[in-house]
Order: structure tokens, then C-alpha cells, then sequence
């Protein structure tokens, strides 16, 4: 029984190795004596207790080997392998995995797995929308004009989560904290009335602001989908496009004023200036490997319904993504 299934799993294993067309020519060249067709090797090693009996039949790059040691016998055909064990309840086979095929295994599976390009520092300029996508204010909103150049944002993302559905094609999700600073233009602060209306507030003549900021603090949660074009024929490198939704949760907010009366002066005020809670909005990016240039445009209005103007954050910057 135990001869039977060897010769039954090394005929099942070994059949796709000799119907290959290289290997078939190969066959013809030893039927016809020119070229030895085995190598044997009969290696003896003293032992009490085992004796091995080792075959070894090379046939191009494909090994076949039968050692039997005892009541076990390994049948290796190339990178596989099977152990048969003879004992009190019959014949078991067991296919062996070594270490290293499962490392290669492994590397193999990284090597081809879709990773994404979300994580990682992101730095940009940020501004308001208005209606029908413009950038003009109303005039009584005009003390929300911002100085565009040093109204800046910083996001921080941990390392993505992939959903692939082929090599380079899938979802991307992260989480990470997004800081924005608005830098008015003009003379002046926004401050909070006693009915959560947000306005504006100017400081009394001559004291002017040198530097007058509103920040903000969210959590946010980016998804996107993403495609990946190799470049120069190299799956190692790609162009990536990338678009998708995302989230946000308030953290916190404030204000900040510098001035000179007697010296310089700081003021900073904390508060949740009415800002809505939760927000979101769509994202994309498009870059190559782990450089990105990316859009953030939230559709969801900065201030609660009625308490403020009717305004709508948007990110544009560069990203230095995390691609493992």
C-alpha cells in the first residue's frame, strides 16, 4: 500500500513537468543516447538506528527525489513535498512547507498585493467656498477674507488600510488629524455673542493686529479608490490616482491675536465658535509613488445653520505618502 501511493502522488506531481515541449525534446535526446539522462547519487551515512536510501533523477531545473528513512519516505518533486508515514493505523501523507518556501510564499504575496498611498504628512494652503463654487464673499461676510499665502493647513495620517482588488487597483483608508489655520486679511478677530452667532470684532484705534488667525482641529477619516499605472514597464513604479470621501470630527478650535500697545502683546481665546460638529466632503490626489498632490473640498458648511456665514473649507497642497 505504501509503494502504491508513492508511486501514485509522484506520477500525480511529476505528469505537468514531463508534458512541457522543452522537457519532451530533452527525453527524445536521452532515449537516443545523446545525453546522459540520470544522475544518481547513493549517499551511505553510518547510523545505529536509520538507513537512508536516497534517489536523486534530475531532469533541467526540476529535482526528483525519494528518501526513505524507516517508516517514513519524502517524495520531493521541485519546490514540493510530501512526507509518507507508515505506523499501527495504515499509510498518511502529509504535504510538508518549509520555512523558506512559506518566507518566499510570503515575499511573494507583499510583492503583489495592492498597497495604497494615503498615509503619511500632508502640507497645503486652505480657504473658503461660497455659493456655486466661488471664492467671493459677501460683503457683509468680507471680514472672513483671508491672507491666502499663510492660511495653511497640516494633516497627519497613520499608515493606510488596502482593500486590493487586483494588483494595482483598490481602497485606501486611513485616519489622522488635520490642523487648519485661517489668517485674516483684514484688522480684526471673530468672536461668539451670547446666541452662538459668530461677528466680527475690531480692536479700538490705534491698537491694529499684526497677526490675527482662526484655527481649527478635526479627526478625520479618508477613503478612497485608487488606481495604480506602472511606469516604464515596472510594477515597483506607478502613477497614482486616487479619489474618495471623507470624514471629520471637531477637536477643537481658536483664535489667536498679536498686537502692540505697551509691547507686544499675545491673546488667545478658545471656543467652539459654532462650528459644526461633523463634516464631510470628497478628496483626490494624483502623484507618483510616494509623492501626491492633493484637493479636499468639504460640503459640509463651517458653522452651524444660521450662526455663521455660509461657508465651505477646501485643502490644496502636497503629500508625502507612506507606502509599505
Amino acid at each position: 500500500m505504501k509503494k502504491l501511493i508513492i508511486i501514485t502522488i509522484s506520477t500525480l506531481v511529476a505528469l505537468p513537468v514531463f508534458c512541457q515541449e522543452e522537457r519532451l525534446q530533452k527525453l527524445e535526446r536521452v532515449e537516443n543516447n545523446t545525453e546522459p539522462p540520470v544522475k544518481q547519487e547513493t549517499p551511505y551515512k553510518k547510523s545505529d538506528k536509520v538507513k537512508q536510501d536516497t534517489v536523486i533523477v534530475e531532469v533541467g531545473d526540476e529535482i526528483f527525489s525519494v528518501r526513505e528513512m524507516g517508516d517514513e519516505t519524502k517524495i520531493k518533486i521541485g519546490k514540493k513535498e510530501f512526507r509518507v508515514v507508515e505506523d499501527n493505523d495504515g499509510v498518511v501523507v502529509f504535504r510538508s512547507t518549509g520555512k523558506d518556501n512559506y518566507d518566499n510564499n510570503s515575499r511573494k504575496r507583499n510583492y503583489d498585493r495592492f498597497r495604497g498611498h494615503l498615509g503619511g504628512v500632508e502640507f497645503g494652503l486652505n480657504g473658503f467656498l461660497t455659493d456655486y463654487w466661488s471664492t467671493s464673499l459677501k460683503p457683509e461676510d468680507n471680514y472672513f477674507d483671508l491672507y491666502t499665502a499663510k492660511s495653511t493647513n497640516f494633516n497627519l495620517l497613520l499608515p493606510c488600510l488596502n482593500i486590493g482588488f487586483t494588483r494595482h487597483f483598490g481602497l485606501a483608508a486611513s485616519l489622522g488629524i488635520s490642523w487648519n489655520t485661517y489668517r485674516f486679511d483684514g484688522n480684526n478677530t471673530i468672536v461668539k455673542d451670547e446666541n452662538g452667532i459668530i461677528g466680527p470684532y475690531y480692536p479700538d484705534p490705534p491698537i491694529s493686529y499684526t497677526k490675527s488667525k482662526f484655527n481649527t482641529t478635526f479627526a478625520t477619516l479618508p477613503v478612497l479608490l485608487e488606481v495604480q499605472i506602472p511606469v516604464n514597464n515596472s510594477n515597483n513604479h506607478t502613477l497614482n490616482i486616487g479619489a474618495g470621501v471623507i470624514g471629520g470630527v471637531k477637536l477643537g478650535s481658536n483664535t489667536k491675536i498679536v498686537h502692540y500697545t505697551d509691547g507686544k502683546a499675545k491673546d488667545k481665546n478658545k471656543d467652539d465658535f459654532s462650528i459644526n460638529t461633523f463634516r464631510w466632503g470628497a478628496t483626490g490626489r494624483v502623484g507618483y509613488e510616494f509623492f501626491q498632490v492633493y484637493g479636499t473640498c468639504y460640503f459640509t458648511q463651517m458653522f452651524e445653520q444660521g450662526k455663521g456665514p455660509e461657508l465651505y473649507p477646501f485643502e490644496v497642497g502636497i503629500a508625502f505618502t507612506i507606502n509599505d
